[in-house]
């Protein structure tokens, strides 16, 4: 089994998924990624679909045995070994947190994708770039491959010097390679140039313009890997990233939980939404730079409603609501969801869902209701 191991701060998830839709064009590929949206087994795939109920109560019951394990170790360790007695050719880990002590950091992989990286997690990472990076770089192995988005001076420093110590080949996306042709928010198409071979008009669904540089670098992995452009073409042209400027009739649903991510949202709202009035419904950990996202979700809100999508990790509605200039609090987000949809609707403007993904997972869940 081959393994292709991805960290960073944000893009993991999506950057996972393209490489794991590719690889599975033409062979058998695991993928284990987090956080899930609606049910734990969306973390572990084989080829797209997720790991059934009864095996996925079997291998946990087995995993978890009679020890004290730490939850996400226990799901680490039941992807693998559900990826191993099924037999599969690649498996495609995304690290939970940082990387250097996360419980994926197991897998031998000759290849590693560091995603952009920036603040979240301070308190267990680190409050400098340096400090994060260090972490995450925490991945790279001896003789592998590297390949990196492109990243703030600070982090990239941290990688280069990685890479050196461990003998690793870096690869750099050059965003200068990538020509956009359309965009909307059908989806995306675009060209891009790696190793001397021009790809022309590749389609993704996603809209972000982020969703772009997220596909190339997964582009880069699967041609390192051996992988062929039709394979290249076809999975990019098949991913689709639930949660993840994720639209549905007036709403849009993005799990973005910084203010990195939070950042990229408000490109792409202010992108294609510019003259619509927006409406944000929004849920923000404690733990989370709130001042931070507050700032980025103010820049493109015409309205805020705050509710509280985690009793045991979320702020309070109220006290979220206080950071915000001007916001309306709704505690349970069942209603805070209804509530802004019904807003939406008499603005005639679309509902913005954002800053956990547990809001995201309530969103979802009354889209399917409804």
């Amino acid at each position: 089994m081959q393994y292709v191991h991805l960290a960073g701060t944000n893009a993991k998830g999506s950057t996972a998924q393209y490489i794991a839709d590719i690889i599975s064009v033409n062979h058998s590929c695991g993928l284990f990624t987090s956080p899930h949206i609606i049910s734990p087994r969306e973390r572990m795939k084989i080829n797209g679909e997720k790991i059934s109920q009864t095996e996925y109560e079997t291998y946990m019951e087995r995993v978890r045995g009679d020890g004290n394990m730490h939850l996400f170790c226990i799901w680490t360790q039941a992807a693998l070994a559900w990826f191993q007695d099924k037999g599969v050719c690649y498996a495609v880990m995304e690290t939970g947190l940082g990387g250097r002590c996360d419980p994926t950091n197991i897998v031998p992989s000759k290849m590693q994708v560091i995603t952009p990286i920036s603040y979240d997690h301070m308190a267990i990472l680190g409050n400098t770039l340096t400090s994060i990076a260090r972490e995450k770089c925490g991945i790279i192995k001896e003789d592998s491959i590297v390949i990196s988005h492109p990243q703030e001076e600070e982090a990239l420093r941290v990688i280069r010097q990685t890479c050196r110590a461990k003998n690793a080949r870096l690869v750099l996306l050059n965003e200068k390679e990538i020509k956009i042709r359309q965009s909307g928010t059908a989806g995306q198409r675009f060209d891009f140039a790696y190793d001397g071979k021009h790809y022309r008009d590749l389609h993704i669904h996603a809209v972000s313009p982020m969703q772009v540089d997220n596909a190339c670098v997964a582009l880069i992995a699967a041609a390192e890997l051996g992988m062929g452009e039709q394979a290249i073409r076809e999975g990019l042209s098949h991913t689709v990233i639930p949660a993840r400027v994720q639209v549905s009739g007036n709403v849009i649903i993005d799990g973005a939980h910084n203010p990195a991510a939070l950042a990229e949202l408000r490109k792409t709202i202010q992108k294609y939404y510019g003259n619509t009035d927006i409406t944000v419904l929004t849920a923000i950990m404690r733990d989370k730079d709130v001042f931070g996202a507050v700032s980025e979700i103010e820049q493109f809100a015409d309205r805020v409603i705050c509710t509280c999508a985690s009793k045991k990790r979320g702020m309070p509605a109220k006290e979220l609501a206080d950071y915000f200039a001007n916001a309306a609090s709704i505690e349970n987000p069942d209603f805070a969801f209804e509530e802004g949809r019904c807003v939406a609707d008499k603005k005639k403007g679309i509902l913005v869902v954002c800053g956990s993904f547990y809001l995201a997972s309530f969103a979802l869940r009354l889209l399917a209701e409804a």
